[in-house]
């Protein structure tokens, strides 16, 4: 067993080290850009200050910023107006970048329109989806006054708003992508990632099911990217309109737990039926909440964004019911469910992490930048990569376990002292050729002087009688027949019908070897044998053509006991 599992040992390490080693390179190549990057940063102005606000006609208390500014208890129509001015001074080809939530948008300078977004989706009654507006600005808007006015299309669409930039026109879409660099290269990483696995373990299980988890990993990795991607409005950077956006930011978020339990429920195979009965239950619901949800989506009932809370709820019912399922306060977890934990921790921590710095950011500390980036995409990055080393660790385990059995099946069907098949695989032969039609020889051998070597030179010598002699055989017969020793001193090999007209080369071949090898050593090496063929003894078992053989062979053992005495 122990050069089969270094084998396999070290084709798995090899595996790994690549892996490992191109996700390295990616990274690093990833943070030299980034670093790049923010060398390059372009001059980006914040229009926070001089803020007038009003919610249905109602002027609210000024603040300082725009973004200080609280919207509580939001209803679908309500009309909020942002009135202020731009700067004097600016320069030429701006463009102001404003980032709205399920709202229809009017922008206006000096009573002029210059920018309209989601009224014709407001009359369809169908999502006005959430992201980045990109608003070119007319050459001489400095010092003029400007108005944007919100119409709230979901309830609770947003509770403050966040202080619109002013760009060049030729560097916003390029300082957009600065900012959203690593939302961005995690969003494209875990697709590409969830892409390949995807497909190559789709392609896998058609073979064998142990890649059915990575196939799951595959897809809640593409889910999770692109999913990363649109709650962080990156998709913008490709001009992806919103409401697309934001519909396939929901539909991948509400799809995504599916996978991720029905990989739990592959894990969980090896636990009671109730357990497993239980994840494959959790799943359905969210299956069934995924379907319901989408057909309510997509009949303008109910749209996605308003029922997140839903969401929440049976995902977090599914994820306590996954957890029961893995709870056995007498079981040692392996290396695969400790790597599952890590990750899940990871994930869980970030997701925890994320509500605070949400909340802080949303009601407490609205100035504040750097709380204006989420770090569940790196979360979930990490949460899919311990995934990945989770699977790899059960197709480890897997390795070692058919590396044992294979050697577990060596030793059953093996010879000890001689290495051939023992009379066990014999056996199971003589059952497969009774219960088939095909034409076989059964070759018997019987080795002489073996009790003789024993008792003049021991039996070490004797084992190295028996050693030499199986070595000849298999060597003889290497590609032509399938030997066995059958006890003692008697050896038998198995020919097919192809292999029928080399029997007598190989037979003469090994008394050459005999003679060559006796006189190398101190004793001979010598035996008798007799063949036989199927088609000898036709309709009977193979019994009966073994003893054909048998007898063969005692007939030419006698011949060789008279030729010795005559010498």
């Amino acid at each position: 067993m122990g050069t089969r599992l270094e084998e396999k040992k070290k084709t798995f390490k090899l595996i790994v080290a690549l892996l490992s080693a191109a996700a390295t390179l990616i990274w690093v190549l990833f943070f030299a850009w980034m670093l790049c990057k923010n060398s390059a940063s372009s001059e980006v102005m914040e229009l926070a200050e001089g803020w007038h606000v009003s919610v249905n006609g109602q002027a609210l208390a000024q603040e300082d910023t725009l973004a200080a500014y609280k919207f509580s208890h939001l209803q679908v129509g309500d009309e909020i107006v942002l009135m202020g001015s731009f700067p004097k001074g600016m320069a030429r080809h701006q463009t102001m970048t404003f980032l709205c939530y399920l709202s229809t948008i009017d922008v206006e300078i000096d009573g002029r329109q210059i920018y309209h977004y989601g009224q014709e989706y407001a009359e369809k009654n169908w999502l006005v989806g959430s992201g980045y507006h990109f608003i070119d600005l007319p050459d001489n808007v400095s010092g003029k006054d400007f108005v944007i006015t919100l119409n709230v299309r979901e309830p609770d669409a947003f509770t403050n708003i966040t202080n619109p930039t002013v760009t060049a026109t030729s560097e916003v879409y390029r300082e957009f992508a600065r900012q959203h660099l690593l939302s961005t290269f995690v969003g494209i990483f875990l697709i590409l990632l969830g892409a390949v696995m995807t497909i190559v373990s789709a392609v896998a299980v058609c073979y064998s099911k142990l890649y059915v988890r990575l196939l799951y990993i595959g897809i809640f990795s593409f889910l999770m990217g692109i999913w990363s991607m649109g709650n962080m409005k990156v998709f913008e950077i490709f001009k992806i309109d919103l409401a697309s956006n934001t519909t396939v930011e929901y539909l991948t978020l509400y799809l995504a737990p599916i996978s991720f339990i029905l990989m739990i429920a592959e894990m969980r195979k090896h636990v009671a039926i109730w357990k497993q009965q239980l994840a494959y239950a959790s799943a359905m619901l969210m299956g069934l909440f995924f379907v319901v949800s989408t057909i309510l989506h997509f009949l303008n009932i109910e749209h996605y964004p308003r029922l997140l809370g839903y969401f929440h709820l049976f995902g977090g019912i599914s994820l306590f019911l996954v957890a029961l399922t893995g709870y056995d306060k007498e079981k040692k977890r392996d290396r695969s469910e400790r790597a599952l934990h890590i990750g899940v921790v990871i994930l869980c921590v970030s997701v925890a992490i994320d509500l605070v710095r949400f909340n802080l950011q949303k009601y407490v500390m609205q100035d504040n930048e750097l709380l204006t980036i989420s770090i569940i995409p790196v979360g979930t990055l990490l949460f899919i990569v311990m995934l990945v080393v989770s699977y790899i660790f059960y197709i480890y385990g897997i390795l070692v376990h058919e590396a044992e059995q294979e050697w577990l099946a060596d030793r059953a069907y093996h010879d000890e002292l001689c290495g051939t098949y023992n009379r066990t695989k014999c056996n199971e032969r003589f059952d497969e050729l009774d219960a088939g039609d095909a034409e076989y020889a059964l070759i018997n051998m019987d080795l002489n002087g073996l009790k003789t070597i024993n008792d003049s030179l021991g039996h070490v010598q004797g084992d190295l009688l028996l050693q030499e002699f199986a070595a000849i055989l298999q060597d003889a017969f290497s590609g032509m027949g399938e030997v066995f020793r059958m006890g003692g001193d008697e050896f038998l090999v198995l020919v097919r019908q192809e292999q029928f007209p080399l029997i007598d080369q190989c037979l003469n071949k090994m008394v050459r070897l005999e003679k060559r090898r006796s006189s190398e050593l101190t004793f001979n090496i010598e035996a008798a044998y007799g063949v036989a063929k199927s088609s000898e003894c036709p309709k009977e078992s193979v019994q009966k053509v073994y003893m054909l053989a048998d007898r063969r062979m005692y007939d030419m053992k006698t011949k060789q006991k008279i030729n010795q005495r005559l010498r």
